[in-house]
């Protein structure tokens, strides 16, 4: 039997503990779940953000309308679960997108008093299937979203043990190699793509599917489930991205070509999330002359979008150029241009979630196409005011700055909820106290997460 000294004994024990320590550092926090994040939110809010009475929503029905000339329309619809006669807010989602989609927003309008409806062309919302990346085997292939463009399967995101065993690591740069080229034609594919989604050919096409909606959505006005209680008097237009684009032209954003009108088309106001401006259009001063009526443009610092058409420089000029009189912007700090797109909490904006190398971080984005984790700038307070330093882009040490990364993330979700259901209740319900938030109490609680300007 071998016996070892004690100070062989010593440094044995000092070597474990150290292994020890070095893991417990490492492993990853669990994520929080959406309940927990919910109750983060709902703190966020009580902090002095916008909060309306909850009266909860029903429906959720989920339909394809079919049209006599083929068309496929996609619709979601949700409504207060009281009785009443409650405005009508109509969601126009992004490209490849279902119209499911923007579930945060529109689960947060129905429970303040509106009936929701999501409206999404079918082809529109399966357009960037081609795009989707190869599935492991055994799982379920999803659609690819814009914002997935620099992300690959992981079974490609990480190479094998044995790739680095080839001769000359030749296994190791050979897979790197396929990773960088899926995710450049994955890249290039998508910005064709984008130019093709975004012209005018296609914006009437938008524009017809709209209005055929809205015929549909006054003929089954009174019915059953929420069409029971619609009040088409009082339409509020909402649409992110290429739904935005929609919305604008809608409202009379000059095109220079001839688009489709519906005289029955007549909106108390619109909401518009990252909205699309292309420069190449021109005439930026004059093309928004006739957006005469409220207005809520809802962009960030760096909201820029994966199809390389827009950039977050020139989303705020619908605001800036449009005739002023209840004009609002809400800008918010960073990449944002997915957390506009409103995705589940725990879902896709990816609140809390754990960069690999320890890294908190509030969002993890993916537009713009360079990188994916771009959400960053200098970190927000928490709730009302706690002001932090540190969390540059791109992270850097952890703790303090980087948990302040993540409790801004919460506090722009919250100012989105706060800015748009404030800006329903000012213009469709004329509330007072909408409005006085809005104007007097909206830009202290922002704190370092964005500005909320009015013209």
């Amino acid at each position: 039997m071998r016996f070892i000294s004690r100070a062989a004994f010593g440094r044995c024990l000092l070597c474990a503990l150290a292994l020890l320590t070095l893991n417990a550092c490492s492993s990853k926090p669990s994520k929080p779940t959406p309940e927990e994040q919910a109750k983060k939110l709902s703190g966020v809010l009580d902090s002095g953000g916008y909060v309306v009475p909850n009266s909860g929503f029903s429906g959720g029905e989920h339909e394809i309308w079919h049209g006599d000339a083929g068309q496929e329309l996609e619709v979601v619809t949700l409504g207060p679960s009281g009785s009443g006669h409650y405005p009508v807010v109509v969601y126009l989602p992004s490209l490849g997108e279902p119209a499911a989609a923007g579930k945060l927003w529109r689960e947060a309008w129905a429970k303040a008093g509106y009936v929701v409806v999501s409206m999404q062309p079918a082809a529109i919302g399966a357009a960037l299937r081609e795009l989707q990346p190869r599935a492991k085997p055994g799982s379920e292939a999803n659609a690819a979203s814009p914002e997935d463009e620099d992300d690959l399967p992981d079974d490609e995101d990480k190479p094998d043990e044995t790739d680095n065993k080839g001769k000359d690591g030749k296994q190791a740069s050979d897979k790197s190699n396929t990773r960088s080229n899926s995710k450049l034609e994955r890249s290039s594919e998508l910005r064709y793509l984008g130019h093709e989604y975004f012209g005018i050919d296609n914006l009437k096409t938008r524009l017809q599917a709209l209005y055929w909606g809205l015929s549909q959505l006054r003929a089954r006005a009174g019915g059953q489930g929420p069409y029971a209680n619609m009040d088409l008097n009082k339409l509020v237009l909402a649409g992110y991205d290429l739904g935005a684009q929609t919305v604008a032209a809608a409202l009379g954003e000059n095109f220079k070509e001839e688009l489709p009108r519906d005289s029955l088309c007549n909106p108390l106001a619109a909401i518009l999330f990252s909205p699309s401006i292309d420069l190449a259009e021109g005439n930026v001063r004059k093309r928004f002359a006739k957006i005469t009526l409220p207005l809520l443009v809802i962009t960030g610092t760096e909201d820029n979008d994966p199809y390389a058409i827009s950039s977050a420089s020139v989303r705020e000029a619908i605001w800036e150029y449009s005739p002023p009189g209840n004009k609002y912007l809400l800008s918010l700090e960073g990449n944002v241009h997915r957390l506009l797109a409103g995705a589940d909490m725990g879902g896709g904006l990816g609140l809390d979630k754990r960069r690999d190398d320890g890294g908190w971080f509030g969002f993890n984005q993916g537009g713009g196409g360079s990188g994916r984790l771009q959400y960053g700038g200098q970190g927000g307070g928490e709730g009302g005011g706690r002001r932090g330093h540190g969390g540059g882009h791109g992270g850097g040490g952890r703790g303090k700055g980087e948990r302040e990364e993540g409790e801004r993330g919460y506090k722009q979700v919250a100012a989105v909820l706060s800015a748009s259901a404030a800006f329903l209740d000012t213009v469709v319900k004329s509330d007072e106290f909408a409005l006085y938030w809005l104007r007097d109490k909206a830009e202290t609680w922002l704190d370092r997460a964005g500005k909320l300007k009015l013209r």
